[in-house]
């Protein structure tokens, strides 16, 4: 004895294109899960996102300066000057520089920053005597090492005058600290090889 068809159990014969057309029609009723920042999981209400992870953002950010009057905050993972010095800067400068073009505020400014941490990261390292304030290079390499840190300019100048309040050197000026914090030799001793 035959049963009758149970359209709830045997589906219909369709052919593939059909069940693609069907399949495609179910898609585009259904709206598709796009991530924001306003249901991001997380995250705290008042904290700044990672300019590269963005919703995924995890943990603290912190501000770093790349010159020019550009900053960004970052995550601690990508404020690294290991991941800023990854592949000659090129990860680094190449993500900031298709983010701000998407969102359409690549300026001179942010231009000029991404090209001077690529120059910096490009330069060869030579090892030559210094008049003035590279007489003393484990000062500096004290303050850069607080500037790769994120440590602000005002911070590291109290630091430095208090190491050195009672000795007969004088700290170094406010353009001098200015100076090595633009430089950023950290990102040009991290990416010289061994």
């Amino acid at each position: 004895m035959a049963y009758p068809a149970d359209p709830r159990r045997d589906p219909p014969d369709v052919s593939r294109a059909e069940e693609r057309e069907r399949a495609s029609r179910r898609a585009a009723r259904r709206p598709a899960y796009l991530p924001t920042l306003y249901k991001a999981r997380n995250l705290r209400s008042k904290q700044v996102v990672c300019a590269i992870c963005v919703e995924r953002t995890r943990g603290e950010t912190q501000r770093v300066d790349l010159g020019y009057g550009v900053h960004v905050w970052l995550c601690t993972a990508h404020a690294s000057t290991e991941f800023q010095a990854r592949r000659s800067g090129r990860d680094f400068a190449q993500t900031l520089q298709q983010l701000w073009a998407a969102h359409g505020c690549l300026t001179r400014n942010r231009s000029r920053a991404l090209d001077a941490h690529m120059a910096r990261l490009r330069a060869q390292t030579r090892a030559r005597p210094h008049p003035g304030s590279y007489a003393w290079p484990v000062l500096r390499r004290e303050a850069e090492r607080r500037f790769a840190g994120g440590a602000p300019l005002s911070a590291v100048a109290r630091h430095l005058a208090g190491r050195l309040a009672g000795s007969p050197a004088e700290a170094p000026s406010h353009r001098t600290l200015y100076r090595w914090r633009h430089e950023r030799r950290w990102m040009v001793r991290l990416a010289a090889p061994p």
